[in-house]
């Protein structure tokens, strides 16, 4: 399928703006909305284009959900996620090094639980953790990192 394909047979069920920063499409993407829902890119698609706050818009075609960004002729294949916990590292974060432990606002502790390495220094960032449908990730800066809960 081409974009031209989905624009014309596709139905819009979306139209919408990405909360924050938006890089394009990678591998598991997570697409936060400013409608508060989640989006997360199901297939692999490699495509780098910087716009914060961009507009998008989810089409709905042959029962699958596509991403695009507006003004672009790009597309990626997506799904709603609800398994979503919006909090705050309560202290200076410095990315992931293997076995990070990540304390949140709510009270509840989650550890890395793969092996990754990302120095990111900043304080209390936001932080999404989300279940990708295998395992929980954390993503914090705009990285994520497969993690799991402690408490």
């Amino acid at each position: 399928m081409d974009y031209n394909e989905l624009i014309s047979n596709g139905q819009v069920v979306l139209n919408s703006k990405i909360d924050g920063d938006f890089e394009g499409f990678d591998d598991g993407k997570l697409f936060p909305l400013y409608n508060g829902q989640y989006w997360l890119q199901t297939k692999y698609k490699y495509w780098y284009h910087y716009s914060y706050m961009a507009k998008i818009m989810i089409y709905k075609y042959q029962n699958r959900y596509y991403l695009t960004k507006d003004g672009k002729d790009k597309f990626v294949e997506v799904k709603l996620i609800n398994d979503v916990i919006k909090a705050t590292i309560v202290n200076d974060f410095n990315g992931w090094s293997g076995d990070t432990l990540f304390e949140l606002n709510n009270g509840q502790t989650w550890k890395q639980d793969e092996y990754d390495y990302d120095y990111n220094y900043s304080y209390r960032p936001d932080a999404i953790i989300y279940y990708d449908g295998y395992n929980h990730r954390i993503l914090v800066e705009g990285k994520s990192v497969q993690v799991r809960q402690l408490k």
